[in-house]
């Protein structure tokens, strides 16, 4: 395994991605993540994009889904809940100003389909992609699939708009002369700067930082197996595994449930470091608690970046 170092990586990057399958806690490295850099002086955001209250549970307050928060008990620390329904109504709102064209092009369709849903939370993301006030934007993504899907609008619109500007003549008939052709344009290239900047900063690591929790288990290393190609398709490298619940050996002292159930993750860590060979990977242990509140946050951030 390529000697690294996570806290270097951590403090050099400004866009922090935390992602892998449901539970295997992301959500507390990327919590952990933010207490730590905004504890060492950084202004920092956590965002999250999965639509549960995991984020306001985790740091033991209230996390608007809308307004940015303030986290009480960590200096230079907000965040941010992102819940597709209650972003879509912002959404729309925005939609019925510059972004309204897309409701000419698309019909009125586009904001009363379920899909309206991931659009308005794409549309928040992007927005902290091209973010200038924070040194360190963390987030916590949903699981796997959702995130990819997440991450390809931003290809995919910037692509799409691409072609309407270029191809003035549909873009008018779709119009059928209701609205100024060269607004309309304007609009959609200010819309696509957005999207492409966003999409450099995904796939520039020397700015952004693709990190993947995985358990030593079956299914989780499966997953980050399929997460890794997907991500490679939009030019994205994983920089670093974290391998989460690790028994620790030290506890073992005789207990056969322990033992055995220690021995099944040595042969999970193996086949982790054959499969992801020249991926760093950063181990945490098991803990004895649930790692929810600032001081718990506290000692994983210490795991991770101090030890």
């Amino acid at each position: 395994m390529p000697e690294f170092s996570l806290r270097e990586l951590t403090e050099k990057r400004k866009f922090l991605f935390f992602g892998g399958k449901g539970g295997v806690g992301k959500t507390t490295m990327a919590a952990s993540t933010a207490v730590w850099l905004a504890e060492k002086g950084y202004n920092t955001l956590i965002v999250a994009t999965d639509p549960t209250v995991s984020l306001s549970v985790i740091y033991e307050q209230k996390i608007s889904e809308t307004q940015i928060t303030k986290i009480n008990m960590v200096k230079n620390l907000c965040g941010l809940n992102i819940n597709p329904r209650t972003a879509a109504g912002y959404f729309q709102a925005r939609l019925e100003g510059m972004v309204a064209n897309f409701i000419t092009l698309f019909g009125n369709e586009v904001i009363s389909t379920p899909c309206a849903e991931e659009m308005a939370a794409f549309d928040q993301f992007v927005t902290f992609l091209n973010d200038k006030d924070y040194d360190h934007v963390v987030f916590d993504t949903a699981p796997t699939g959702h995130s990819l899907r997440e991450l390809s609008m931003p290809f995919d619109w910037s692509g799409y708009m691409a072609n309407q500007i270029k191809n003035k003549r549909e873009l008018s008939a779709v119009m059928d002369g209701a609205v100024n052709d060269e607004n309309i344009l304007e609009s959609l290239r200010v819309e696509k700067e957005r999207y492409d900047n966003s999409v450099k900063a995904l796939s520039d690591q020397s700015i952004s930082a693709f990190q993947l929790v995985l358990l030593p288990e079956k299914l989780p290393i499966e997953e980050t197996a399929r997460a890794i190609v997907d991500l490679a398709q939009f030019n994205i490298n994983v920089q670093t595994l974290i391998v989460n619940e690790v028994i620790p050996a030290d506890v073992l002292k005789g207990n056969w449930f322990l033992e055995r159930r220690r021995a099944t993750q040595d042969a999970y860590l193996m086949e982790i470091e054959t499969r992801f060979k020249g991926i760093p990977r950063k181990e945490v242990p098991l803990l004895e608690t649930d790692a929810f509140g600032v001081n718990n946050l506290r000692k994983v951030a210490s795991i991770l970046y101090e030890r």
